[in-house]
């Protein structure tokens, strides 16, 4: 009976060498530019080292995260750094740097916990911990001062804009301005260095991605066909509309509607939103030469809004109860139907730097895919999140 109490102890005693320090830890408080975060496990002190899930600070800040299960490695990607770690490794990487970590990352229900000044720093940011209060604070896009310039697509710019007040908000030194002018004027002012970034609603092509430009994805949104209200006609098939913006189908009745001309409306030339429908319904054919072009997302939507047998194309992001959307091939453009992309105009909206995002630009691109960002500014705009 003694042998085996003893080996019962000698056994609770070796498992209890291989738990990390996590278990007898005390959990602390993060907050995150002024925000409490919380987690489903909770950030811990192990040899004066805060440990914090690596998720919910990455998420939080703007990076992706993904898990490579055979090598037991998490890479963060934020716009302008990619950080590498490893469990139980004294090492990481700082885009392709190695580096040493006092305390290595741990592998807790499920969550990899990673040393928080190690990661924060990494990117830019700033770690404060209140032993006190045992409270661990990160100062990210809370620490932004400078100016920027942005410009280009109409589609991104309410994005952008409400991305740069609240940034604003948050900082009494940061400047940032934001203006519209169209994806091809973003695209040609920041290759020309006019600007920081350059919103586009268009993939860039391969010449402007060899000229060194690069696209980081804000938001994914879809193309409406967008008719007047009083507009009976409901649906089109693809080939319809596609016959429709090339001319070739010129009356409504021809598509089950009342017996008038199709007033055709589109972008103008530079366009990403005309671009991009060109290309995904049009085979890359070009818009009627007699279509009436309109310089921004607003100003196509009023002009469908006040003619009845108008038909245009917007943003989904712009709709309201003005216009009428019409199915293409029986479905609609909503959140579900864009991210599944099971409706034929789906896209991704972008904010473009030349060469890699640094600095204030990078911190912009990261604010926007923030959960912050994408909740408070990408939903409520009536765009779809990038992680729907």
């Amino acid at each position: 009976m003694k042998k085996r109490i003893l080996a019962f102890i000698v056994a609770v005693l070796m498992v209890a060498m291989l738990v990390p320090a996590a278990a007898a830890a005390t959990p602390i408080k993060l907050v995150i530019d002024n925000k409490t975060v919380s987690a489903t496990v909770a950030p811990y002190v192990e040899n004066n080292t805060t440990l914090v899930p690596l998720r919910v600070i990455s998420e939080t800040l703007g990076a992706d995260v993904s898990w490579n299960q055979t090598k037991k490695q998490a890479t963060i990607q934020t716009a302008a750094y990619t950080v590498v770690f490893t469990i139980d490794s004294p090492k990481y990487t700082v885009n392709g740097v190695y580096k040493t970590l006092t305390n290595p990352a741990r592998g807790i229900n499920g969550s990899t916990m990673v040393p928080i000044r190690a990661f924060a720093e990494s990117i830019g940011a700033t770690v404060d911990y209140n032993a006190s209060t045992n409270t661990a604070t990160v100062n990210y896009f809370t620490n932004m001062t400078g100016t920027l310039k942005i410009d280009g697509s109409t589609t991104v710019q309410p994005i952008a804009q409400d991305a740069a007040d609240a940034l604003m908000k948050m900082n009494s030194g940061l400047s940032i301005t934001v203006s519209g002018g169209g994806s091809g004027t973003g695209i040609k002012d920041v290759a020309a260095g006019t600007v920081n970034i350059g919103n586009s609603s268009r993939e860039l092509t391969d010449a402007e991605r060899t000229s060194g430009l690069l696209p980081y994805a804000v938001a994914n949104d879809g193309i409406a066909l967008i008719v007047n209200p009083a507009n009976p006609v409901k649906n089109l098939t693809k080939q319809q509309a596609a016959d429709i913006f090339l001319g070739k189908i010129t009356n409504w009745k021809d598509v089950g509607g009342d017996n008038s001309p199709i007033i055709v409306m589109t972008r103008e030339t530079g366009s990403g939103t005309r671009a991009t429908l060109e290309e995904l319904l049009m085979a890359k054919a070009s818009v009627v030469s007699t279509a009436s072009p309109y310089t921004s997302s607003a100003l196509i939507k009023a002009a469908v809004a006040g003619n009845k047998y108008a038909i245009g194309y917007d943003s989904i992001g712009f709709v309201d109860s003005t216009v009428k959307v019409v199915a293409l091939d029986g479905i609609t453009a909503t959140s579900t139907t864009v991210i599944n992309k099971t409706y034929g105009m789906s896209r991704e909206l972008y904010c473009c730097t030349k060469g890699s995002a640094a600095g204030l630009s990078a911190m912009f691109i990261d604010y926007i895919r923030s959960n912050d960002g994408q909740k408070n500014i990408v939903a409520k705009e009536g765009y779809v999140m990038l992680a729907d």
